[in-house]
């Protein structure tokens, strides 16, 4: 097996593992306030850091599992995961994305300040956990736009 398939298989494996591992945490955000009672905390924070991480599993798996069979598709996959180009159109997306996160926050942000205020209604806690989660998934969602938009355009 040569470098590029043992890359492609380690990717591939590593999906393996934190879908496992996703699920676990997952699971055990969802099962910990039923074992115990009176947590001064959200368990909900236990249950998205499993679902970030089952994500991101998922993604890994998606990508790498398929090319694993085949050394010319794996080949090609290495060749495109180091092309200049290529990592140019993720910098610029990347960024296009931290900076839609940036504002996004900042409007958070704001919005506790003026609340402070009186000058807007407070959130509540079910909202600001949304809002949070948007956080996260949104600004992902301006990368794969932005990555799939600028791979059509360059």
């Amino acid at each position: 097996m040569n470098k590029n398939m043992e890359w492609i298989n380690h990717q591939a494996r590593l999906g393996k593992i934190l879908i496992a591992a996703g699920l676990i945490i997952g699971i055990f955000g969802i099962v910990l306030p039923r074992l115990v009672s009176g947590l001064q905390f959200n368990t909900r924070i236990i249950t998205g850091l499993g679902i970030l991480v089952l994500g991101i599993g998922v993604a890994n798996l998606m990508r790498y599992s398929a090319p694993g069979r085949d050394a010319q598709a794996a080949r090609r996959l290495v060749s495109e995961e180091r092309d200049e180009r290529m990592l140019f159109i993720r910098a610029r997306a990347g960024n296009r994305a931290y900076w839609f996160s940036a504002v996004m926050m900042y409007a958070g942000l704001m919005w506790v300040s003026f609340v402070e205020g009186g000058s807007l209604p407070p959130l509540s806690p079910d909202a600001l956990w949304y809002y949070l989660a948007a956080g996260v998934i949104l600004p992902f969602i301006v990368y794969a736009i932005s990555l799939k938009v600028d791979q059509d355009h360059f």
